[in-house]
């Protein structure tokens, strides 16, 4: 801890928001994908007014959601699309500097997922999407010497996967705060650069959230690039990024083209150990002429 010039102890405190979604493969369901999107609180306007320009650059003001994005860019109908574009090409060219992406995808095929440790589906959604959250936190935060962080964690109110089936009671609202103050108490306890946590989970319509909705793209586009589920021109263009980012992330930082260290992140679980690993092995095939590689 910093102290000031009368030796009195400096706290430093923050404030983040975590915007958060979550995916399945199709059709075999093997990859659980979890997505979060840091932004510090003073930047929260920023970010969004890069999003909304983008919009305005194309007079589309409609949800965005990967799943649903149209077959093609060109046409009235493919604003949509382009708009997703745009947002993906801005994170590229500096939205990535406020706005920090993090993907874990969960290998529920591995021979080392324990399946019998998740009774129901949503146990698993909730437990991987706090281990998603204190690795971003350790990758993204420990390395700016915090020793406080508020976190307002937002997720979409009505389709988020974790939520059970009628009848059983999720407890994702009381979980994800007690499970993030834990970790960053159990991580302070081992020595690890963590700072301490306090967080207040907020459910919001992603209709009227863009940086879900980038989340959403976000996320979207890292699965398409794992597993290549769609044949649909706009979807495998925004896939071809994420295979260009994961490519160039492999490269020493110095060596890299985007900048994209600690700012884009994807990372699997478990290996055949029971180990995080990363790289991850993509699907997607990309060429080096393909034109989104330039």
């Amino acid at each position: 801890m910093q102290v000031d010039l009368w030796g009195n102890p400096v706290v430093r405190c923050t404030s983040y928001w975590v915007f958060h979604d979550e995916s399945m493969s199709m059709p075999n369901r093997r990859w659980l994908l979890i997505g979060l999107l840091f932004v510090r609180a003073e930047h929260l306007e920023q970010a969004r007014g890069l999003l909304y320009t983008c919009r305005k650059q194309e007079n589309y003001y409609g949800e965005i959601h990967f799943s649903a994005l149209p077959k093609r860019f060109e046409g009235r109908y493919g604003a949509k699309a382009r708009v997703a574009r745009r947002w993906l090409q801005g994170y590229e060219q500096g939205l990535s500097e406020i706005a920090r992406f993090t993907a874990l995808a969960v290998d529920r095929h591995s021979p080392a997922f324990e399946h019998k440790r998740f009774a129901k589906d949503y146990h698993a959604y909730n437990r991987f999407t706090a281990m998603a959250l204190k690795a971003g936190i350790r990758w993204f935060l420990g390395p700016e010497g915090w020793d406080s962080v508020t976190i307002t964690f937002v997720s979409d109110a009505k389709d988020r996967m974790s939520r059970p089936e009628q009848g059983w009671i999720d407890n994702f609202e009381t979980y994800l705060p007690y499970r993030a103050e834990l970790d960053a108490f159990l991580s302070r306890e081992e020595g690890k650069p963590y700072p301490r946590a306090r967080l207040e989970l907020q459910l919001q319509d992603s209709g009227a959230c863009d940086l879900l909705q980038l989340c959403d793209v976000l996320l979207g586009a890292t699965q398409m690039a794992l597993v290549a589920g769609s044949h649909q021109p706009t979807k495998r263009e925004l896939g071809a990024m994420v295979v260009r980012w994961c490519r160039d992330l492999q490269q020493p930082p110095w060596k890299q083209q985007f900048g994209l260290y600690r700012k884009f992140n994807l990372w699997g679980f478990p290996d055949k150990k029971g180990a995080p690993y990363s790289p991850v092995p993509l699907q997607l095939q990309v060429g080096t002429n393909h034109p989104t590689l330039f």
